[in-house]
């Protein structure tokens, strides 16, 4: 039988030729010093990488979450000690001079209808990521524009928390992590 690798379980993988290199997963070997067009190109893939970093985020932090749909106003329902709150999730793959810039829509710039501004009320916590950074800034503030100065990015790799207890708080909640005594 001609190159054939084997799985677990006894699952055939494919060819490695069914992979061309100029496309797909290879192409992305350089990240995050690619061409726009090939992060627009793998746009999901690096949105999904970013939502799995928070996923990671949360989880060490021992926050329970569940992801929704793609069309959602939100990406994942997080429960804190005595609430269910709704995060949105945006990514950056660039700064832009001494920072990542976030500009907070919904929708794709090429996509049919374009983008949209959030309404009030859509979602509760913003996970900004800088995903080459491998850091996540968690928010409550309602703006369109939100940046992480890149000074910022050594304490959010450090104290992961900090941000998520600031937005909660943000929101009223107190002691947000620890179940209140009933």
């Amino acid at each position: 039988m001609p190159h054939q690798m084997s799985l677990a379980l006894g699952l055939a993988a494919p060819e490695p030729s069914a992979f061309p290199l100029d496309r797909g997963p290879a192409s992305l070997m350089e990240y995050p010093h690619l061409h726009a067009d090939t992060i627009c190109t793998h746009a999901k893939e690096l949105g999904l990488a970013a939502e799995l970093l928070v996923d990671s985020t949360l989880a060490r932090l021992g926050i329970r979450y569940a992801s929704f749909g793609e069309h959602s106003a939100y990406d994942r329902v997080i429960w804190t000690a005595d609430r269910c709150l709704r995060m949105q999730i945006k990514a950056r793959h660039r700064a832009t001079g001494p920072a990542y810039v976030f500009d907070i829509k919904k929708g794709y710039q090429r996509g049919p209808t374009g983008t949209k501004p959030y309404q009030p009320g859509e979602f509760d916590i913003l996970a900004l990521v800088a995903l080459p950074e491998n850091a996540v800034r968690f928010t409550a503030e309602w703006r369109p524009s939100h940046k992480i100065s890149l000074c910022e990015i050594p304490r959010l790799r450090a104290r992961p928390a900090e941000t998520l207890i600031e937005a909660l708080e943000h929101l009223g909640l107190c002691d947000p992590l620890i179940p209140s005594q009933a």
